[in-house]
C-alpha cells in the first residue's frame, strides 16, 4: 500500500480576482488588423466600427478594416472619433486639423493648428457647430461658415465633456457648465467644488474629469499623478468623496465605461469593474492587466471591444463565459470530476489531480506518483472516496483525509460508473469489470473480457448499466444481462453518456451525433441535419431537460422538450474544442480542456438572437463597379452583374450566412456559405430583375429584414419591333436582288464553263499535237532504220538495246501526255532517254549534259508536262544536225526557292537560225514545223490569266561575229 502526504498550493486572494475573467478574442495584424497602437473606439449608428491608432483611421465593417486618409492630413495618427447627427464621423490631429468622412471620403473640415498650438484636444460636434475643449479655452466653430469664436477661458484646466441625453457636461475643478445640444443654449451651473486644503493655490494644475454611472455624476480629482473620487449633487450643490476606487489612485489615463449598472475603467494597466452600492465602489473584477487599455465600448451585439496602445485590440464576445486562472503547470486538462457545487476536481496530463474552489478560486493540487496522464477520476459522495486512474497506475483516495492508496485494478481506466450507489464499474482498453466489495483489489465479476471499451455509464431510473464498446453499445440490466442496442441495424460507436430526468439517455458518438435512447430503442437523433453544428461528439453532460455538448467546433445546448439547441463558438468566446470533461455547479457549466476550465452562465450566456441588418455595400457591372442606387436601367450588353452585401458586426460574418435570389430569374431563395458575402450573374437576358438577400442566422429572417435592389436590361436594338420590320423588308429586298445575282452569276458561271471546256479541249489538241510533233515520222523513220541496220548486221543486243529504249521512252511520253504535271526529275528523266536515242542516231558524235543546281531536290519540283522536249529537239534537228562533228548539247536547270520557279538554259553549238534556215530552204521544206506551233499555242494556254507566266527566250551566239550556236532560256513557275 502506498500513502504520502497531498501538496498543497494555495493561490492567495491577491491573484484571486484575476483568477477568473471573460474570455477575450485578440485581435493582431494576423487578423487583418492594420496597426497595434489604438487611441480611442466608437460604434456608430450604422455598426460600423471606427477605430483612431498610431496610423491612421480605419473603419471595421465585420469582414476587412478600411483606411480613411487624404493629402492634406499631417502625420499619420487622429485621435477622438465622434459621429454627428448626419452619421458623419470626425476626428482630429495633433497638428489641429479636424477631418470627417462623407462619402467615403475622408474630408479636411479646419485647420486649427494656430489656435491649438500642439495641443491634443477633445471635441463635440452639434448641429451648427464643432466644439473644441483645450485645457483652458473652448473654441465654437460654426459648421457653415467655419467661423472661429473663442467661447470660453480659465485659468483652471477643462476637463473632457460627458453627454447625457440632449445635455453637455464640462467643468473645472471650480465650476461646472451644462450645454443643451438641442438648443445650443450653455448654462453655468453655480457649482464650485471644494478644493482640497493641500491643493488650493495650486488648483492651477489640478484636472477634472466627470463621468457617470446610471443617473449619479462623479468626478476624477487628479492633482500631481493621484486620483481622488467624488460624488458631485447638482440640486445640493455637494460633493462627497466616495471610497472603494482606491486601486485607481495612482493609475493613468482613466476612460469610464458604465455596463449594466457597473464601472468599468481603461487604465494603463488593464480594466477595473467595480459595482456601487450604498455609496461604496467594490472591486468586481481586474483582468488585462499586463496591457495598457484606453478605451472599452460594448457595440449593439454587445460584444466588449477593448483598444490598447500596444497590443492591438481585444474583442470580448461574451463576458458571460469566463476563463478560470488555473496555473500553468495544471492547465493540460485530462478528466474532470464534481465534488460538491463549490468544488472541481480534475486530472491533469502531467500526472496531478487538483481541487478547485470556484467561489475563493482556490487551487489545491495533489501531487500523485508517477508523471503520467491521469485518465479519470470518480467522486463516491456516499463513501467519500475518489478513484483515480493514470496510463499504468490506479490510486484510491480519502476525501476528508487526503491519504491514497495504490490500486492495481484501477490502470488505464476510460471511466469509473457507481453501480446503485454502492458497486463500482470501471472500463478500460481490454475490458469491464465489477468490483462489488470494500477489496478494490479484487475484481469480482468480469462484464466483458478482452474487448476494448470506451466509457460507461448506470442509469438510476432504469437500472440499467450502459457500456460502450469499440464495436457496439451495450446495455445490461440487473442481472447483467447484456442487449445491443442498434439504430437502423447498425452499431452505435459512443464516447459519452449521461441522462435527463424524463428516463432518456443520451448517446454523444464519434461521427453520428446525438442519440437519445429509452427502453434500449432510439427515440431521438440529433444530427447537423436538425441543428447540430458537428456529428463528432467529445462530450455531452444532462442537466434537468437541457443536453449540453460539446463538439468538435463548438458547444451546444439542447432543450429536450422543445427540442430547441443554442450554439456557442470561439466567436462566442468559447477558449478551446478539445473539451475532456463538463460539470454543472449551480447555475454555471464548467468545461475542462486543454487549455484549462472555462465556465458557461447557463442562462446570461446565450444573448438574445437580434435580428442582423443587411445593407449592399458593392455593385459592379461588367467587372466594373459603380455608384449604389435602389435602381438601375441597363443596356442589353449591361448583363454582367455582380452585388456585395454585409452586415456589420464582429460575429456575424463568422458563423451566418446570406440567402438571396433574382426574381425575374428564379423565385427560390439559395443560401451561400458561411463567409460568402457576393453574388455574380452572367449574361443575363434583357428584362425586369429584383435582386434580394437577407442575412441568416439561428433565428428566422424576418421579412422586413430583406434588402433589394431593382434593375432593368433593355432589348438589344436588333430586337425592337421597329428594328424587325426594318429588318423583314431588307431581307426581303436583299432575297430578290440575291436571287438575281445568283441567276445572273450562274449564267456568267456557265459562260466562263463553256469558255474553259473549249480550252481544254484545246488543250487536249494540242497535247496530241506536241505527242505527234514528239512522234514526228523522221524520228521514227530513222529508229526504226538504225533497228533494222542491227538486225541485218546481225547485231541483235544492240537492235534488242535500241528498241528497249525506245518502247520506253513511247510509254514514257504517252503516260506523261495524260498529266497536266510532272516532276522536274520525271521531264529529266525522259530527256535522258530521248537523248540517248539520239545519240545512237548521231553515231555517238553528240555529246550532252544535263545538270541541276539549287535549294530544292527535282522530285520536289511540279512543272506542266511536254514543255522542254520539243526545244531539245529543235537543237538536235536544226542547229546541231548540220554539224559533222563536235557536238554539243547543254542543258541546266535551276531551282529558285524563293521565287519558285524554274530556270532551264538549253544550249548548242550548232550552226544557229540564221544557217539553219538555209538548210532548210535548200531542202524545200516550207511547212511549219507542228511541234513549235503546238508549243506556242500550249504556252498561251498555260498563261492565261496567270499572275506568275511561262517565260521563253531564244538567243543567237556569236564569236567574232560567226554564228556557234543558239541558247534556249526558259522559266517555268513551279508548285511543290
Amino acid at each position: 500500500m502506498y500513502r504520502k502526504p497531498f501538496f498543497l498550493c494555495l493561490f492567495l486572494l491577491s491573484f484571486l480576482l484575476e483568477a477568473q475573467q471573460p474570455v477575450s478574442v485578440h485581435l493582431t495584424e494576423k487578423d487583418g488588423l492594420p496597426d497595434k497602437e489604438f487611441y480611442n473606439i466608437i460604434e456608430d449608428s450604422k455598426g460600423f466600427i471606427w477605430l483612431t491608432a498610431d496610423k491612421g483611421l480605419f473603419r471595421y465593417d465585420g469582414k476587412i478594416f478600411k483606411n480613411y486618409s487624404n493629402p492634406e492630413k499631417r502625420g499619420l495618427s487622429v485621435f477622438e472619433p465622434v459621429e454627428d447627427y448626419l452619421g458623419r464621423v470626425w476626428c482630429n490631429n495633433i497638428s489641429g486639423q479636424f477631418f470627417y468622412v462623407e462619402n467615403d471620403q475622408l474630408v479636411t473640415f479646419i485647420d486649427l493648428g494656430k489656435e491649438l498650438k500642439g495641443e491634443l484636444s477633445s471635441f463635440l460636434v452639434t448641429k451648427k457647430h464643432l466644439i473644441v475643449f483645450t485645457k483652458f479655452k473652448i473654441y465654437y466653430v460654426n459648421l457653415l461658415s467655419k467661423e472661429v469664436i473663442l467661447k470660453f477661458t480659465t485659468e483652471f484646466q477643462y476637463g473632457p465633456p460627458i453627454t447625457s441625453n440632449e445635455t453637455i457636461l464640462f467643468g473645472n475643478c471650480k465650476s461646472l457648465f451644462s450645454l443643451n445640444t438641442k438648443e445650443e443654449k450653455e448654462e453655468l451651473l453655480q457649482f464650485n467644488f471644494s478644493v482640497p486644503k493641500e491643493n488650493r493655490g495650486n488648483a492651477i494644475n489640478q484636472k477634472t474629469e466627470l463621468f457617470q454611472l446610471k443617473s449619479l455624476l462623479f468626478s476624477r480629482e487628479n492633482y500631481k499623478k493621484v486620483n481622488t473620487f467624488f460624488k458631485l449633487d447638482i440640486d445640493t450643490n455637494t460633493q462627497v468623496e466616495v471610497k472603494g476606487l482606491e486601486e485607481l489612485k495612482n493609475n493613468e489615463n482613466l476612460k469610464f465605461f458604465e455596463n449594466d449598472g457597473q464601472l468599468w475603467v481603461a487604465t494603463n494597466n488593464g480594466v477595473f469593474v467595480f459595482s456601487f452600492k450604498n455609496d461604496l465602489f467594490k472591486l468586481e473584477k481586474h483582468f488585462l492587466q499586463e496591457y495598457f487599455v484606453t478605451k472599452v465600448i460594448k457595440d449593439k451585439d454587445d460584444n466588449f471591444w477593448l483598444t490598447t496602445l500596444n497590443n492591438g485590440v481585444f474583442v470580448m464576445p461574451n463576458i458571460h463565459v469566463e476563463h478560470l486562472n488555473v496555473s500553468e503547470e495544471n492547465s493540460n486538462i485530462s478528466c474532470l470530476e464534481k465534488i460538491d457545487n463549490n468544488t472541481l476536481l480534475f486530472g491533469t496530463n502531467k500526472g496531478d489531480i487538483v481541487f478547485y474552489d470556484t467561489k475563493k478560486h482556490e487551487e489545491y493540487f495533489i501531487d500523485l506518483p508517477l508523471a503520467e496522464r491521469v485518465s479519470a477520476i470518480k467522486y463516491h459522495p456516499e463513501k467519500e472516496l475518489i478513484y483515480i486512474s493514470k496510463d499504468v497506475s490506479g490510486f484510491l483516495m480519502d476525501y476528508n483525509t487526503k491519504r491514497i492508496e495504490s490500486i492495481k485494478n484501477f490502470f488505464t481506466a476510460k471511466s469509473f460508473s457507481i453501480i446503485d450507489h454502492k458497486d463500482l464499474l470501471f472500463v478500460n482498453y481490454a475490458n469491464a469489470s465489477l468490483i462489488t466489495g470494500s477489496d478494490f483489489n479484487k475484481v469480482n465479476k468480469e462484464i466483458s473480457a478482452n474487448k476494448r471499451a470506451y466509457t460507461s455509464f448506470y442509469s438510476l431510473i432504469s437500472k440499467t448499466t450502459y457500456v460502450a464498446f469499440v464495436d457496439d453499445l451495450r446495455a445490461y440490466d440487473d442481472q447483467w444481462k447484456p442487449n445491443n442496442i442498434r439504430y437502423k441495424d447498425q452499431s452505435i460507436f459512443a464516447l459519452s453518456l449521461s441522462e435527463t430526468p424524463n428516463g432518456i439517455v443520451w448517446v454523444g458518438t464519434f461521427k453520428e451525433g446525438v442519440f437519445g435512447i429509452k427502453n434500449n430503442e432510439v427515440v431521438y437523433h440529433f444530427t447537423t441535419e436538425n441543428g447540430l453544428i458537428s456529428n463528432r461528439i467529445e462530450k455531452i453532460k444532462a442537466d434537468q431537460n437541457n443536453l449540453w455538448v460539446a463538439a468538435d467546433n463548438g458547444i451546444q445546448v439542447i432543450d429536450v422538450e422543445t427540442n430547441k439547441i443554442k450554439t456557442l463558438t470561439k466567436r462566442d468566446g468559447v477558449v478551446s474544442y478539445d473539451i475532456s470533461g463538463i460539470e454543472i455547479l449551480e447555475n454555471k457549466v464548467y468545461f475542462s480542456s486543454n487549455k484549462g476550465i472555462f465556465c458557461i452562465d447557463k442562462v446570461k450566456a446565450f444573448k438574445p438572437e437580434k435580428q442582423p441588418k443587411v445593407y449592399f455595400n458593392q455593385v459592379e457591372i461588367n467587372e466594373q463597379e459603380v455608384a449604389l442606387k435602389s435602381d438601375y436601367t441597363l443596356n442589353y450588353n449591361q448583363n454582367s452583374i455582380k452585388f456585395g452585401f454585409n452586415v456589420n458586426g464582429f460575429q456575424f460574418n463568422q458563423k451566418g450566412k446570406y440567402a438571396y435570389r433574382l426574381l425575374g430569374l428564379n423565385d427560390d431563395w439559395i443560401t451561400t456559405e458561411t463567409g460568402i458575402n457576393s453574388v455574380k450573374y452572367n449574361s443575363l437576358s434583357a428584362g425586369n430583375y429584383t435582386f434580394q438577400v437577407k442575412p441568416v442566422l439561428d433565428v428566422e429572417s424576418e421579412e422586413n429584414c430583406v434588402e433589394e435592389l431593382k434593375f432593368s436590361i433593355s432589348r438589344p436594338f436588333w430586337k425592337t419591333w421597329w428594328f424587325m420590320s426594318g429588318i423583314s423588308i431588307l431581307v426581303l429586298g436583299s432575297t430578290v436582288l440575291y436571287f438575281r445575282r445568283k441567276i445572273k452569276k450562274k449564267e456568267q458561271q456557265r459562260q466562263i464553263e463553256v469558255k474553259q471546256l473549249s480550252l481544254d479541249n484545246e488543250l487536249i489538241a494540242l497535247k496530241l499535237e506536241n505527242l505527234r510533233s514528239q512522234m514526228n515520222p523522221h524520228f521514227i523513220f530513222n529508229a526504226l532504220n538504225s533497228i533494222q541496220e542491227y538486225i541485218v548486221l546481225n547485231q541483235k543486243i544492240l537492235a534488242t538495246i535500241y528498241l528497249g529504249k525506245f518502247a520506253d521512252l513511247i510509254r514514257t511520253y504517252l503516260n506523261h501526255s495524260t498529266k497536266g504535271k510532272i516532276t522536274l526529275q520525271e521531264e529529266i528523266d525522259s530527256l535522258e532517254m530521248y537523248l540517248e536515242l539520239e545519240k545512237l542516231r548521231f553515231e555517238d558524235k553528240l555529246n550532252y549534259t544535263i545538270t541541276t543546281s539549287g535549294s530544292l531536290k527535282p522530285d520536289q519540283v511540279n512543272i506542266p508536262t511536254m514543255l522542254i522536249q520539243p526545244y531539245v529537239e529543235n537543237a538536235l534537228k536544226h542547229g546541231l544536225l548540220h554539224r559533222k562533228d563536235n557536238r554539243i548539247l547543254e542543258i541546266s536547270f535551276f531551282i529558285n526557292e524563293d521565287s519558285n520557279t524554274v530556270r532551264c538554259l538549253i544550249t548548242d553549238n550548232g550552226v544557229g537560225r540564221e544557217k539553219a534556215e538555209e538548210f532548210k530552204a535548200r531542202s524545200h521544206k516550207n511547212h511549219k514545223s507542228f511541234a513549235t506551233k503546238a508549243t506556242q499555242d500550249r504556252l498561251a494556254l498555260l498563261n492565261y490569266g496567270k499572275q506568275k507566266q511561262i517565260g521563253i527566250t531564244i538567243t543567237d551566239l556569236f564569236e567574232a561575229e560567226k554564228p556557234t550556236g543558239t541558247k534556249v532560256d526558259i522559266t517555268i513557275p513551279f508548285t511543290k
